[in-house]
């Protein structure tokens, strides 16, 4: 079985202000290809980078390949107007391959122009003594960039000019003479005593090198014989003052000049403005060494020494206090950083559960450590005792900052927790850190409820439900049935489905069908709830950023300040590939364990295909529904002295005009649990919906405004039947007590005719009310035809539809009848 063979050239795509994608093809192997390791140029220079596929950049040596079946990355950290270059290889169980050829040179917006680094500044060169010397220096400003620095060193005597090696500090001709870029200062080791030297840089880049600075001020180590450069020492007090120097790593180097019969020397170090020191290395450097190395520590504090010489059997007075010195960027004093997340650590042997952290520098220096816990999930948090160890409801004093882990006492088992810290010195408590790793003593308790809709036990994990848990959907049937438009196909549509567990998530999704999906007009959707409703509305977090194969798909930025953002799923098909692909969520919300999301394969549905789905009621149930719904107006007593309260009773007019389309209704529906006699168009129900932008406003019932989905409506063949039977003209039907009805008709002259005809009524009705006045009284009849009688007038004529009276409206009405 052979190696894979050499890829391809890759391709560098500009992907943002200093971001590079790089796109690569995978070639045919047997056995298949596991990883790909990546390499980066400046075009035109002679070094390559590796490319770390754990923090997205370049790193001079190592770094994590990019890992099978990826062919894409981004590579971030980049200059604008600088040309770049990659190569890849990829290897198999049998090796790897050959390198691909470069791609080609690419830049981050316009190239700008390139030259060969400028004359630099004169370095500074210091004497060490004992034929040493230290020389540092400035990288100038260029394009391409700095890539290293030749160093040389001149006998200001006799003219001569050497190279320093840059691998032990000699002074050479030639050989490893170039310093990374990253380097600023040399120690130049093997220099002649009471000689005078300068010294001069010059730097390189992808061009080539520049131009030599000028040289240095020139200087030498004091010679044996040279009375003039002698340190005069005498017994008794010191007078001299220690040198220190940084050399990284939490590594300081001390040097003094030892005096004449010295035996030994006692170094002392402490952090700047601290009372206490502490003897170096733990006991005294013997003579004739001039030096030590102080370990153990931290960057960016301030150190200073002392010492004292052994001579004559006796310890001298300790010398001046040496300037302090800090290792790297000096640290201004301010209150603790967040520090990085704490670990977890559980004992399930023992049941116990520890929790470890890590120091980290700061001035001043660290004092106390606060530990908080909380279940995943919950919103408040319980804080570690100082000194019992067990979970309080409020927040303790620190603990002490010797401790790097404590165990926790009080912890449930078969609960999911997290923890957090935060680091305290003498200005106060720092923020607290990221959340740690989830850890659980023994398997976790499962808390289930029953949905229903699907009448399943469903485990909400570390969720919260605070609602009635007879309203409880889970959050399966909830993302099948949230948009009916964009149907989840059964049975398998569902491709994930998770209730949050941290903020930031990344997993694995194989979709081999993916290209079959969009054949069949399938998309792939992203839907997301929160667990603690009833609803099966849509709803996102605060800030949502959703990333397929290293590229950002979607996201969802913060509501704008009074406004009320619409959520919508989201529609991931555009970013999704056939095969594996690697999906990365990030979260800011204050309660991010509360939310479930799930990746679902839907099929789009027109109204015409889910009103075809309607299910019908057939004639007679409907009748006998409808009928159930007039019973209390049917058996409402028209006088019952009894009744104290109002009977509301459903009115058996029945519209046959759609409340969205004013139509007379083609298929009127009327939802499953509904409780109302309108009935309203389906076709016009869907189309409005459809058309409705804010998704999570959608299916009310527009005559009851409760919820009503596709799949609650029924088709009423009774309404149908009448529908059918009615002229067009007729807009409603009174309901009978036998399950007949009567049209209702409108007076075909208005509302005018109904008012004149009143008119000539109360005129007659002044004249017989002249004639009684003269002592004789006459009865008048008068038919009025039913023609001229006003709507309302009509409404009450009717004794089915008497409107009921109170036992106090009627003794009210029989007084005022009586008084009359």
């Amino acid at each position: 079985m052979p190696k894979p063979g050499a890829p391809a050239a890759p391709e560098l795509i500009p992907s943002g202000p200093d971001t590079f994608k790089i796109v690569w093809t995978m070639p045919e192997a047997e056995p298949d290809v596991g990883a790909t390791t990546i390499k980066v140029k400046i075009s035109g220079s002679q070094r390559y980078q590796n490319f770390d596929h754990a923090t997205g950049r370049l790193v001079n040596k190592g770094g994590a390949t990019v890992p099978a079946p990826l062919t894409e990355v981004k590579l971030s950290g980049c200059l604008e107007g600088v040309a770049y270059e990659a190569i890849v290889a990829v290897m198999n169980a049998e090796g790897w391959s050959d390198i691909s050829p470069p791609s080609k040179p690419t830049s981050i917006g316009e190239l700008k122009p390139r030259a060969k680094p400028p004359k630099s500044e004169s370095p500074n060169l210091e004497a060490l003594g004992s034929g040493r010397l230290r020389i540092s220096w400035k990288a100038p400003e260029a394009c391409p960039p700095i890539e290293a620095c030749q160093v040389q060193v001149t006998d200001v005597s006799s003219g001569l000019t050497l190279l320093v090696d840059a691998s032990n500090g000699k002074l050479v001709q030639s050989g490893r003479t170039t310093f990374a870029a990253s380097r600023t200062e040399c120690t130049v080791q093997g220099v002649q005593d009471a000689t005078e030297y300068a010294a001069a840089v010059c730097f390189r880049n992808a061009e080539g090198f520049g131009e030599y600075s000028s040289l240095s001020d020139s200087v030498a180590n004091a010679g044996a014989n040279a009375s003039d450069m002698q340190l005069v020492l005498h017994q008794g007090p010191s007078q001299e003052v220690p040198l220190m120097e940084p050399i990284g790593q939490g590594q300081m180097k001390i040097r003094w000049l030892l005096p004449e019969g010295a035996k030994s020397t006692m170094v002392k170090l402490r952090r700047t403005g601290d009372h206490n020191w502490y003897l170096c290395g733990g006991s005294a450097v013997a003579a004739p060494a001039t030096e030590t190395v102080a370990t153990g520590l931290e960057d960016g504090v301030e150190y200073e020494s002392i010492i004292a010489f052994l001579v004559n059997g006796r310890w001298s007075a300790e010398s001046a206090i040496s300037k302090p010195t800090c290792i790297g960027h000096k640290r201004l004093p301010e209150i603790p950083d967040a520090p990085q997340a704490p670990k977890i650590i559980v004992d399930q042997a023992q049941g116990g559960m520890k929790v470890r952290w890590s120091l980290f520098p700061a001035v001043p220096p660290l004092t106390g450590c606060s530990v908080r816990l909380r279940p995943v999930g919950a919103k408040t948090w319980q804080y570690v005792h100082p000194t019992t160890w067990q979970l309080m409801n409020k927040e303790c004093d620190p603990i002490p900052i010797t401790n790097l882990e404590i165990s926790v006492l009080g912890v449930t088992a078969g609960v999911k927790y997290e923890a957090s810290v935060a680091f305290r010195n003498k200005l106060g408590q720092g923020p607290y850190s990221a959340l740690s790793d989830i850890a659980c003593i023994g398997r976790p308790t499962p808390k289930w409820i029953t949905c229903q809709f699907c009448y399943t036990d469903y485990d909400i994990q570390h969720a919260e439900y605070t609602k009635r848990e007879d309203y409880f959907w889970c959050p399966l049937c909830r993302f099948r049935r949230m948009d009916p438009f964009n149907s989840v196909v059964d049975p398998f549509g569902i491709l994930l489905c998770h209730i949050v567990l941290r903020p930031k998530m990344t997993f694995s999704v194989d979709l081999p069908d993916l290209k079959q999906w969009r054949k069949d007009d399938q998309s792939v959707f992203m839907r997301m709830v929160k667990v603690d409703t009833e609803t099966c509305t849509q709803a996102w977090p605060h800030k949502l950023t959703f990333e397929a194969n290293g590229a950002e798909v979607f996201s969802i930025k913060e509501p704008e300040e009074g406004h009320i953002r619409r959520d919508v799923p989201a529609n991931i098909s555009s970013g999704l590939k056939p095969g594996i692909n690697t999906i990365s969520i990030t979260m800011e919300d204050e309660n991010p364990t509360g939310y479930a999301f799930a990746l679902v394969r839907t099929q789009t549905m027109t109204t015409a295909q889910i009103a075809t789905a309607t299910p019908t009621i057939a004639e007679d149930t409907a009748q006998e529904r409808v009928m159930a719904l007039l019973a209390d107006t049917w058996a409402a007593p028209v006088d019952n002295d009894d009744d104290e309260e109002i009977t509301c009773v459903i009115s058996n007019k029945l519209k046959l005009r759609c409340p969205l389309s004013f139509e007379r209704c083609s298929i009127p529906v009327r939802g499953e649990n509904c409780m109302h006699l309108q009935c309203f168009g389906l076709l016009a129900y869907l189309e409005s919906n459809m058309k409705m932008r804010a998704l999570n406003n959608r299916w009310t019932c527009p005559v009851c405004n409760c919820m009503l989905r596709p799949q609650d409506l029924r088709r009423d063949a009774y309404v149908e039947k009448v529908l059918a039977e009615t002229p067009e003209h007729i807009d409603e039907v009174l309901i009978m007590q036998d399950g007949s009805y009567r049209c209702i008709e409108e007076a075909p002259s208005g509302g005018q005719a109904a008012i004149d005809r009143a008119a000539q009524i109360a005129e007659e009705a002044a004249k017989a009310a002249a004639v009684a006045d003269d002592g004789d009284v006459e009865e008048m009849f008068t038919t009025i035809n039913d023609t001229d009688v006003p709507k309302q007038q009509k409404r009450k004529a009717q004794p089915s539809i008497q409107k009921h009276l109170t036992k106090r409206q009627r003794a009210r009405m029989g007084s005022e009848n009586d008084s009359d």
